[in-house]
């Protein structure tokens, strides 16, 4: 029976490489959600006075303070497809745009939270004196923050590698997969064909030795004519 086992750096539990692969659809998944349910939440809303219309209040939606939003929502969506059906390098591109888009995300929702948009008095029909100061709705700036940590966390696991092989196993056709990987099975050695318990070699050496291999296992490549 053959022994032969991967080292122990190679070998990754199916569970723990399953419950990673969960973990990077879920955060890509979540971020990309809450990405999206921002960018449609106001934000910023002012009050003004216009002279011919009387009061109006002006909105600003989360799409129109971070316009990033929704696009990096999409990315998060296609960049989690792109890990599944790649691995190695281009994998740890894939993550690595990931980490990228929600890191801007975060940090542009942070940025907004503290300073009111321009867009709030650029959206007036036309010059109107303001009464009172910009209000935030937090929930907007919030979901964006946590929407973006949790499509970098996503592209952090895969440009580590988590959950790579459970993840890309599914797309690849049968025997793409590395035989490094897989444990040895035991065979004929390559170039060999075996007959019982003879190889075609000896068969060779017996038929050179003038013997008849078909005989039994008595006749072997020592063998002589005479001897039989």
């Amino acid at each position: 029976m053959d022994h032969t086992s991967n080292p122990p750096g190679e070998r990754i539990a199916p569970e723990r490489t399953g419950r990673a692969a969960a973990v990077i659809a879920l955060c890509a998944v979540l971020g990309a959600a809450l990405a999206a349910v921002a960018a449609g939440l106001t934000w910023w809303a002012e009050d003004f006075a216009d002279p011919l219309t009387g009061p109006v209040t002006i909105t600003a939606s989360g799409s129109s303070v971070v316009p990033e939003l929704v696009p990096v929502a999409l990315v998060a969506l296609a960049g989690l497809g792109a890990a599944l059906a790649t691995h190695g390098v281009l994998r740890r591109i894939v993550g690595a745009v990931l980490v990228l888009g929600g890191a801007l995300i975060a940090v542009r929702c942070a940025v907004a939270w503290g300073s009111a948009p321009a867009s709030l008095v650029q959206d007036l029909p036309r010059p109107a004196d303001p009464v009172g100061v910009p209000r935030l709705s937090p929930l907007g700036p919030l979901l964006g923050i946590a929407g973006g940590v949790l499509v970098a966390a996503a592209g952090t696991m895969i440009v580590t590698g988590r959950g790579a092989r459970r993840m890309s196993s599914r797309y690849e056709a049968p025997g793409s997969v590395d035989t490094a990987t897989r444990p040895e099975r035991p065979g004929p050695v390559a170039g060999r064909t075996t007959v019982g318990d003879q190889s075609t070699e000896d068969w060779w050496r017996a038929m050179d030795a003038g013997s008849d291999p078909t005989e039994g296992p008595e006749a072997g490549p020592d063998s002589a004519p005479g001897d039989q």
